[in-house]
């Protein structure tokens, strides 16, 4: 499981998987918040395995992931629980949860000199804290435009993760080979 954890195509399904469930959000505005609420405390639960995974993967950081999981699954439980009640408080939930994740992302980021992507991983905790913060301080936005934010912020959370994995993944074969040798004139 630690191989997983660290491999770049985990961190590049997470991404893509997000950036799908962001752009369902988009195209289709109109359902209600409780199918919204279901796809969003679905998405915690997914993410929650990816921190734990990402959490068991690495020294470095374990402790970070490990909360970041044990957020992600507590706040999926929590909507998935109730989805109807929860779409009551669905501003606050998300925005509490983007709020705290992304700090914890962010700080975790900039001490952490080897974060793969790491200015990536640090832009993608600041946007999530101002959107958390958006979020709570407009809680009453309508259910169409909570909709588009979600939507919008999940295809960026999701772009970001998807490049960040595309930068830490393996460039092949040529990339560990040592240069090849000086071409030049025979010794004599």
């Amino acid at each position: 499981m630690g191989r997983v954890g660290r491999s770049w195509g985990w961190l590049l399904a997470f991404g893509v998987l997000t950036l799908l469930a962001g752009i369902a959000a988009l195209v289709a505005p109109g359902p209600t918040i409780e199918i919204i609420s279901i796809v969003f405390g679905v998405q915690l639960l997914i993410g929650g395995v990816f921190w734990f995974v990402r959490a068991l993967s690495t020294r470095d950081g374990a402790v970070v992931h490990l909360l970041l999981a044990v957020l992600a699954v507590l706040a999926g439980v929590a909507v998935l629980r109730n989805p109807a009640e929860a779409a009551l408080v669905f501003p606050l939930v998300l925005g509490m949860f983007w709020i705290v994740g992304g700090l914890i992302e962010t700080f975790h980021s900039i001490a952490g000199h080897d974060v793969p992507g790491r200015g990536w991983a640090i832009a993608s905790g600041a946007l999530s804290v101002l959107a958390g913060i958006a979020l709570l301080i407009y809680p009453g936005l309508g259910l169409v435009t909570m909709t588009y934010l979600l939507g919008f912020w999940l295809i960026v959370y999701g772009a970001i993760a998807a490049t960040r994995a595309l930068q830490a993944r393996p460039h092949g074969a040529a990339a560990s080979a040592p240069p090849p040798p000086h071409a030049g004139p025979a010794p004599a």
